[in-house]
């Protein structure tokens, strides 16, 4: 069991692993391996079939075995899932998970290591079992990541469902009709957005439908310092059921709810001006 505050989430499977083989915190190639493991396992059965582009092979997905990484004082591991469970270990899995998250995979940077995740070598071992060796780890930097959140506004988003001919112009035109009727009450947002989703939105211009589809949804979101101007926005959907464009429909969970907004700001720290301090308590 680790209990600690927040950590990296490799960082997790890199502390048990060093306590139980002994290793030297300067060890840079074994608390890669140990990186690696705990990168794989950290996401959960995303590793084991989990949105895994082959997921017709993944077998019973309600039943999913979540990963379990074995490893070796050598700093070698295993990748499996527990027997009798669905999902997938293969190759393919653990690559879409080594990959996951990832910005520069020659220098993937934690607090104990800088990892090189291009020196790793994925091998099947056996049914649903991957081995992954070869890692490579140098020297980690001399700083610590900071995630700050900090009070930024309020915001809301709603969703129309809208059905028949030309339903994304529909939609479309729904939502700027919101975004109008605030303007001319005085309680324009600061920041607002319009997307179809059926309509290509999702990815903009990566997929688009083959034809025109026949339903959408109309999603509408606004963010503001003011309390009072998301407020109204929430009130702007339900009268377009009545007074809005022909085949809007689908609304039935009320006015969608506000809520504030809180930003995130990340930073670097100077592990010299850190001092790490474990206190326990009776």
């Amino acid at each position: 069991m680790v209990i600690t505050g927040r950590v990296a989430d490799a960082c997790l499977t890199v502390g048990p692993a060093a306590h139980e083989f002994g290793w030297r915190w300067d060890d840079w190639d074994r608390l890669c391996s140990a990186t690696v493991a705990g990168h794989l396992i950290e996401c959960g059965a995303q590793a084991t079939g989990g949105l895994w582009c082959n997921w017709r092979e993944a077998g019973d997905m309600a039943n999913v075995g979540y990963p379990i990484a074995i490893m070796d004082s050598s700093g070698d591991v295993e990748i499996t899932k527990p027997a009798r469970t669905g999902g997938a270990v293969n190759t393919e899995t653990v690559t879409e998970q080594l990959l996951y998250e990832v910005g520069d995979p020659a220098a993937y940077l934690t607090p104990d290591v800088n990892a090189d995740f291009t020196s790793v070598r994925l091998e099947a071992s056996g049914r649903d079992r991957v081995r992954v060796a070869g890692a490579r780890g140098r020297a980690a930097t001399d700083t610590c990541k900071v995630s700050i959140a900090y009070r930024d506004g309020f915001a809301s988003s709603g969703t129309l469902l809208v059905f028949g001919l030309d339903a994304a112009e529909k939609a479309r035109r729904a939502g700027e009709i919101i975004l109008e009727r605030l303007k001319r009450a005085n309680r324009a947002p600061k920041h607002s957005y319009i997307e179809c989703l059926g309509a290509g939105d999702c990815v903009p211009g990566v997929v688009a439908p083959a034809q025109p589809p026949c339903e959408v949804v109309l999603r509408v979101a606004c963010r503001d310092d003011s309390r009072q101007v998301i407020e109204r926005f929430s009130k702007e959907f339900a009268p377009l059921v009545t007074s809005g464009l022909p085949g809007i429909t689908g609304y039935a969970t009320g006015r969608p709810p506000v809520r504030e907004v809180f930003a995130y700001w990340p930073a670097l720290v100077a592990k010299s001006a850190l001092k790490p301090v474990v206190q326990l308590r009776r």
